[in-house]
């Protein structure tokens, strides 16, 4: 991924729209900015196989393969308690006057997400989302453009895949994880 820009990412949030039928990924880039990261209910399964695989293989525990499901079991209920307590101590500091809060985007740039790359890095992940701006043409294809570039840690990236996975049950997707570690925790 180092030879392609993709703009960063400071704040994520989903949402489902049901008029769309599609995941909304609510992105405030680092640059103040608004997108909005449309995707389908196929593009979901895929960008969640593909963070799977990246978090399993790149687990310590995995030794050159792929971690077992019991220790992203485990890595999982760790990474919502690091999670959790990250969001209690950004809650107190902005109680208590410190860091900056971040000023909602008042434009939104709309895309369709046509492709997402997912690899390793560090003790993260980097995902990489590409896409068509909307609204487009009907049936009228542009090469991918760059959308959002989200360098996630583990414990973020186990946050990213509840959500999701929360968020295809809200939809009534009845999507079949491919993670079983995942379980029906996404609540």
């Amino acid at each position: 991924m180092s030879k392609i820009s993709v703009p960063g990412v400071h704040q994520i949030r989903f949402a489902y729209s049901g008029l769309e039928d599609r995941l909304a990924v609510v992105l405030t880039m680092a640059s103040g900015e608004g997108r909005i990261a449309w995707i389908s209910r196929r593009a979901m399964v895929g960008l969640m196989q593909n963070i799977n695989a990246v978090l399993k293989k790149s687990h310590p525990a995995g030794e050159g393969g792929e971690a077992h499901d019991a220790v992203m079991a485990l890595e999982h209920i760790g990474a919502r308690s690091q999670v959790a307590a990250q969001r209690n101590q950004e809650r107190e500091a902005s109680e208590g006057g410190e860091g900056d809060p971040v000023e909602a985007p008042t434009q939104w740039a709309n895309y369709l997400v046509t492709q997402a790359r997912v690899e390793p890095q560090a003790e993260g992940i980097v995902v990489a989302l590409f896409g068509q701006p909307l609204p487009g043409e009907p049936d009228r294809r542009f090469e991918p453009a760059p959308v959002a570039g989200l360098a996630l840690s583990r414990p973020h990236a186990h946050e990213v895949l509840r959500l999701m996975q929360a968020n295809a049950e809200k939809a009534e997707w009845r999507v079949e994880s491919p993670m079983g570690w995942l379980g029906g925790d996404a609540g």
